[in-house]
Parts: structure tokens; sequence; C-alpha cells
């Protein structure tokens, strides 16, 4: 069902991107009337591309049939301007339907056409297409990368307007205040050069950003102008979806007669066409929600009928268009085969002339060799157990200079990750201490501003001092003091206790409480991813367990896992921040749903530490709930240098190195346990001497 939600969307955007403002079924007609006494050239081509965008508002299936005709035309012909006419159609329409897979592939293709042979128009609505195959694949980076791309195109060649393609796009991707920007500029485009298909549509699209904005008086005001400009240009369907729209804006405001009113008009002017049948359900839908809501049942259960005959219908149709999809792939192997075969025949004529001819030249160097080889043998025996052993001794060479430059890089990518370490603490207590030296100079400025007011108040005459202000004064000097001294102390404690984490181990064990440090690194993690990205955002928790006793670790080797491990943690939430959402939930709502009420979901990154007690260990379990990992990246996550961050953000040596702290320096174990899209938790046990 959710092709045919896209093909209202198709049908208003064809005009736009294909640069007609003038097509409809009457113009079909004629170009089918002059199809039928066309030759096979060139002007057929065009002419079958012509016919393509005709049905592309009107019938997608018939579209693509006059697509692919062109296209073989075009091929037999090796016609490229054709070539990349019929692959902008083609890609548009697949694109446009879902099949997103196929359109893409075609699009990239004729993308390489249109750099080398096309003009920048051309190239300008590829890369829009592209973009609006990556916006509804929920690739949002991508999209946004091919749609730069195409507005730069756009400043020079302002002649290729894609402002109403570019609006949509946006709005696909939930970036409403950028959709309307375009989109009003599409709506400005089609006044300016009396572009009536172009201004409805621009005029839908903006009710319809606004409406997901909550913005209903002015998505109204642009419902009812896409209705008075329909009524200039009569499109299939605009006026349902326009007073669909309404009905729902209607609906919001709870305004129930109107939206009865609205919802009725939409399925009076939806008709039977295929396309609008996603109307008709959603109108059909609204209606039986209103119905029940006033208690006629009646009436609501009318319009429920209506919406499963129609869902029916869509289901059929699907069906029909995949069979007629299949069937076309069949035809295609078939051909492509065919040709296959001939090209084979009359390689296998050639290649058995060459046979032929081969074969007396083979039999006559054969002669040849027999005599010459009698001659030769021994010397190449000889020279090549000579050139042989150099080969050997060339390859011993490199082996060892191999083994020596893999291990100087072993050793670099090592001392990479410790001071990448470093530097993340060293981050983190800079961050940390920051706060106690913003009190010291706070109070310091304020206890300067009180000591002058007091002696002010000093050097006046005994009759004008005012004894009780003195005392004031005095009393807040003391107050400041001792804020001072009490937040210097504790920025000498947390650089004593920073330091002596710090400090170059010596591989003894010290009796450490777990909780004190899981608590100090959780902190200065936070404090240094803050410092790295002034953008983050995460909450996190320490959770400790109270009877949790001391052990017998080497602390700063501890610490240095913590670290690692929350770090990875909070880079995680950060990653899942830009794009990840869960499960069943998705970033952008289909550009038929726009006015469906949004669930308020609100992604709030979390890293959690735990410590607990059993009989014979502790346990520290550090949680996120970012992306996850996949099973394979489980199975590789403590193997040295794999990595599942982008190039040049890390080593691959982190878990690995922090991985053999605890198994093999503190004889412990460290194990991790994640879902995809839900979060990870990495587990740390230590043993209880």
């Amino acid at each position: 069902m959710k092709k045919w939600l896209g093909l209202f969307l198709l049908s208003l955007i064809t005009h736009a991107a294909f640069s007609q403002p003038n097509i409809s079924p009457l113009l079909a007609d004629s170009l089918k009337r002059t199809l039928t006494e066309a030759k096979e050239d060139t002007n057929k081509v065009l002419l079958l591309v012509e016919l393509t965008r005709c049905y592309t508002s009107i019938d997608s299936d018939v579209a693509l049939q006059y697509a692919r005709q062109a296209k073989a035309l075009a091929n037999r012909l090796d016609f490229v301007k054709g070539k990349i006419a019929v692959g902008i159609a083609e890609g548009f329409i697949l694109a446009h339907t879902n099949e997103y897979a196929s359109g893409l592939a075609i699009l990239i293709d004729t993308r390489r056409l249109a750099e080398r042979f096309g003009t920048p128009q051309e190239t300008a609505v590829i890369l829009a297409n592209i973009a609006f195959i990556y916006t509804m694949s929920k690739d949002n980076t991508k999209a946004a990368e091919y749609l730069e791309q195409a507005k730069i195109i756009q400043k020079t060649h302002p002649i290729a307007d894609i402002h109403l393609t570019l609006g949509v796009i946006y709005q696909e991707m939930g970036r409403l205040d950028t959709a309307l920007v375009y989109l009003h500029q599409a709506y400005q485009t089609g006044l300016k050069y009396q572009l009536p298909t172009y201004v409805t549509s621009s005029a839908y699209f903006l009710g319809t950003a606004y409406a997901a904005s909550g913005q209903t008086d002015s998505a109204m005001v642009y419902y009812r102008r896409t209705l008075a400009w329909n009524q200039k240009f009569n499109i299939a369907g605009v006026n349902a979806r326009a007073y669909q729209g309404l009905a729902k804006v209607y609906k919001d405001k709870n305004q129930l007669d109107s939206t009865l009113f609205y919802g009725k008009r939409a399925i009076e002017e939806n008709g039977n066409h295929a396309y609008h049948l996603p109307t008709l359900i959603e109108a059909s839908t609204l209606l039986s929600q209103v119905y029940e809501q006033k208690n006629n049942q009646r009436e609501a259960f009318h319009y429920f009928k209506i919406a499963m005959a129609a869902k029916d219908s869509l289901t059929i149709q699907e069906k029909n268009s995949q069979i007629k999809k299949l069937a076309y792939e069949e035809e295609e192997r078939e051909i492509r085969t065919k040709r296959r075969i001939e090209a084979n025949q009359a390689a296998f004529q050639r290649q058995l002339q060459v046979y032929a001819l081969s074969g007396i030249l083979g039999v006559v160097a054969l002669l040849a060799f027999i005599l010459f080889r009698n001659n030769r043998q021994k010397q190449k025996a000889n020279n090549l157990l000579h050139r042989q052993k150099e080969e050997i001794n060339r390859q011993h060479e490199k082996a060892e200079k191999a083994l020596i430059a893999l291990q100087a890089t072993q050793n670099q990518l090592i001392q990479s990750e410790k001071l990448a370490s470093l530097g993340e603490l060293t981050a983190g207590i800079a961050h940390e201490i920051q706060n106690p030296l913003n009190f010291v100079n706070n109070f310091s400025e304020l206890s300067i501003e009180l000591a002058k007011e007091l002696k002010v108040e000093r050097l006046k005459s005994k009759e004008e001092r005012d004894e009780e202000l003195e005392n004031e004064l005095v009393d807040d000097l003391i107050q400041n003091q001792e804020k001072i001294n009490l937040h210097g102390k504790r920025a000498s404690s947390i650089v004593k206790g920073m330091l002596e984490h710090s400090r170059t181990s010596k591989g003894e064990r010290e009796l450490t409480d777990i909780n004190q440090l899981a608590d100090e690194y959780l902190r200065i993690a936070y404090h240094g991813m803050k410092a790295k990205n002034q953008n983050f955002e995460s909450d996190y928790e320490l959770i400790p367990s109270k009877n949790l006793p001391k052990i017998q670790v080497i602390p700063q080797e501890i610490g240095r896992v913590l670290l690692n491990l929350i770090n990875n943690a909070f880079y995680a939430v950060n990653v899942g921040s830009d794009c990840a959402a869960p499960a069943g939930l998705s970033a952008v709502q289909n550009a038929a749903d726009v006015n469906k009420p949004s669930d308020g979901y609100k992604y709030m990154p979390k890293v959690t530490v735990t410590t607990t007690a059993a009989n014979s260990h502790i346990e520290i379990r550090i949680t996120d709930n970012g992306n996850g990992m996949s099973e394979a990246t489980k199975a590789k996550i403590f193997q040295p240098f794999f990595t599942t961050k982008p190039t040049g953000e890390g080593t691959g040596l982190g878990l690995s190195l922090a991985y053999d702290i605890i198994t093999k320096g503190h004889g412990g174990a460290m194990k991790v346990e994640s879902v995809e899209n839900e979060g990870t938790t990495f587990i740390v046990q230590l043993l209880i001497h």
C-alpha cells in the first residue's frame, strides 16, 4: 500500500520535474496518433519520451511501458540524448513509486551520461530525484549530499527550477522551515511564469507543510488557494486532497461538523481513479472516526466499509503492477539471452577460423620448440634454480623489513591510543576543575566590590558612618572568603585525585574503591566529550552498590579501562542522537501521511554505570541506549585494530587493550551485550581477593 500512497505525490510534481506545465490527457491522445505514423528513428524516441511524461501523472504503468519502448529504441540507435531523456523519465517514475533500487540504478547511469553529453538542467533534475530516493529510504545524509549538488547547479542555472522538488524532499526529511522556504519560492516561480499546475502543486504542499508544523490558519489558506487554482487547471485528485487536508485541519481544531463537510467533499471529488484511492481511504477513515466520536455507529460503519473496500482495491492493483513488472523483467531477460546467443554464435564462427589457423601455426611451432628445447633445457634449469634462490632471498629480506615495519606501526598505534586516552583524561579534568575555579573567581570579584564599599563607608565621618552596614559588609566578606576557601580546597582535591590516578603506573596493586573510581571517570569522560563537542548533550548516572568492598587492583589501569568504555558509550549515544530512532519509529513521515498525529517520541541519550558485588567478584556494567551492534560486530569487537568508527577517529586498539588489562592483567572477565537499535552494555568482572 505504501507504493500507492506515493502516487499522488508523483502526479503533483510530475510537471515541475519535467518542466512541462501543460501536460494533459488530450495531449497524450494527440501524441499517440502521431506515434502510429512515426518511423523507427530518433524522433520516435523523443515522441515516446513525451508520451512517458504525459502518462506519468495519469497511469504510471502505461508511462513505464512507453519509457521502456523509448529505451530499447534509443539503445538500438545509440541515441545519447534520447537515453538521457528516457533515463530521467523512467528513473523519476520508479523513484516516486517506491521502486528505489531500480530507480537509483537508472538515475546514476543517466547522471554519468548527462554530465558528459547533457545539460546542467538535466543533471540538476537527476540529482534532485536521487536525493528524493535517499530521503524516502531514510538516508538523510546521502540525500543532503545530492541536494547540495543540485542546489549549486540551481544557483548558476536558474532556468532549471527544482524549488518544488527541494521543498517536498525537505518536508519528507522533517525540516519544515527549510521546506517552507523552497515551497514559497516555487509558488512565486509559478505565479511569475504563469504556470497554473506549478502554482497548484506548490500551494498544496505549502498547506501540508504548514499543517505539519501546527500553523493551521496558514495551512487552510493554502489549501483554499489550491482549490482556487485547480478550477483553472483541472488536475484529477488535487481537489480531493485539498478537501482532505482541510478536513484534517478542522479535525485537529475539533470542529467536527466542518470535518464531516470537507471529508465528504474529498470523497465526492476523488472519483474512482486508482491513484486517488489513498485519498479515499484517508477521507473515509477520518469520517468513520468522527462519526464514531459523535456516537453515530451506522455512519461510522458505512465509511469504515468504504475504506476497507478501497484498501482491497489497492492490494489488487499493487499485485497486478508486480505481475507486469515481472513480465517485463522476463521479457528483458529473454531479449538479452537471445542477443547473447547471437553474439556467441558469431564469435564461435570467428573462433573456428582462428583455431584452424592457430592449429597450423601450432604444429610448426611445436616442431621448432622440440628441436630447440633439447638444446636449451639444461641451461634453463640452471637459470631457473638460480633465479628461484635469488627470489627466496629477496622475499626473506622483504619479510624481515615488513615485520620490523609492522612492529614499529603497532608500537606507534599503541602509543597513539595511550596519548588519546591521556588527552581525553586531561580534557575531562580541565572541565571538572573549571566549576570550583569559576566559584573562586566570582566570589573574589564580589569580595573586591564589598571591600571597596566598606572602605568608602570607613572614610566617612563618624556621624555619617553606618555601623550596621559596615558589619553586614564584613559578614559578607567573611562568608565570601569561606566560599573561596571551600571551592579552592575542592579544586585542590580534584587536582590531587586526578594526579594520583594519572601518575605513571608501576604495576603495583592497591586497595581501591571502585565506586569512587567509576564516579570520577564517568564525570571525566562526560566533560571530555563536552570539550570536543560543545553541542553534545547526554544524561549520565552512576548506580553504585552500597556494600561494595574495596579490592586490590592497579587503579591507573582500571581507570583507563573505565575511561575507554565510558567514552565509547558517550560516542554511541552521540551518534544515536543524530541518526538513530527506536525500531518501528520513522524519522520522516511519508508525504501522504503528513497530516497524521505524531506519537511525540523524542530520543533521550543516556549512559549508566552500575556496580554490584557477588560472592567472588565485583561487576561493573557500562550501558548506553545508542544504536547497538550486530552479532557480526560483537564477534570481532575485542580484536586488535577492529573499529566501527570512521577513518581517523579510532585506532581499533582501545577495547583490545582494555580486554587484555582486565583478563590478563587482573585475571577478570570482560563481555559485551548488545541489541541493534536498543543499546549496548559492556560488563567488567574483577575478582575479590
